[in-house]
């Protein structure tokens, strides 16, 4: 198969860009988190504060993280709700040690799994997880709606689903300012901070080239989840996606 798919500002064959994007997320594992306090001014952690509050966790809930990262959302959900069951799933094994490390560091041990995988090609069990989240990673995956596929058939019934997304305003003045900023600053401040140019100039395009707030959600909708519904931050930069399995 020859499909080509979106790898930031250019196309790429489908079957490469999983391991480009992992390629990537090595490059930037090591100052990952130094580049989220300095790109949003710290702004992130209220935004995953908010996801926190839009997924409605409980201490009985299984959930599966999903593209984890270097721990951000899992450290926040134990922190507030510690007899939850969470499981770290991440392509790159490095970002996947960083959060493990994390975890530990934390004093956090016990009910923690830790997969390296995608939400593509991972065979989850049906029915297992009572909330599933993504925070600034959706656009990096390869096939979208296969992974949806894959979470829906993973969550058990009433189980939700939470994205956290940025996305391009629609305002055509805070727009220009967004990319503007995206494309220019925060590439700059990966050479400077992160030694590495090139990878922050991919996640800044990768943004321009995502979905509408209304494309995903209608993903949702194609994969089954009902009462799909969205909201928008910081003049729509950044969008929230929530639906539940019927």
């Amino acid at each position: 198969m020859n499909e080509k798919v979106n790898f930031g500002s250019r196309k790429v064959l489908k079957t490469k860009k999983t391991k480009l994007v992992s390629d990537i997320f090595s490059s930037v594992s090591n100052k990952y988190d130094l580049m989220n306090d300095a790109m949003s001014f710290g702004l992130h952690r209220l935004w995953k504060e908010r996801m926190y509050v839009v997924s409605k966790l409980k201490n009985s809930d299984h959930v599966l993280d999903l593209a984890t990262g270097t721990g951000d959302i899992a450290l926040k959900f134990l922190s507030k709700k510690k007899l939850i069951n969470i499981t770290c799933l991440d392509e790159n094994q490095e970002m996947l040690d960083i959060c493990k490390s994390r975890l530990i560091d934390n004093g956090f041990v016990q009910n923690i799994e830790f997969i390296k995988s995608s939400a593509e090609t991972t065979n989850f069990k049906e029915n297992s997880y009572t909330l599933a989240t993504i925070a600034f990673g959706f656009r990096n995956f390869t096939d979208h709606l296969k992974s949806l596929e894959n979470i829906y058939k993973s969550l058990m019934p009433g189980g939700r689903l939470v994205i956290m997304e940025f996305t391009t305003p629609e305002n055509k003045l805070v727009k220009n300012i967004f990319e503007k900023y995206t494309h220019n600053i925060i590439p700059k401040m990966g050479k400077i901070l992160a030694d590495d140019y090139d990878s922050y100039r991919y996640l800044a395009e990768s943004i321009s080239t995502y979905y509408s707030p209304r494309e995903v959600s209608d993903m949702f909708l194609q994969t089954g989840f009902i009462n799909v519904r969205h909201e928008t931050l910081v003049g729509n930069m950044i969008t929230i996606h929530i639906g539940f399995k019927c």
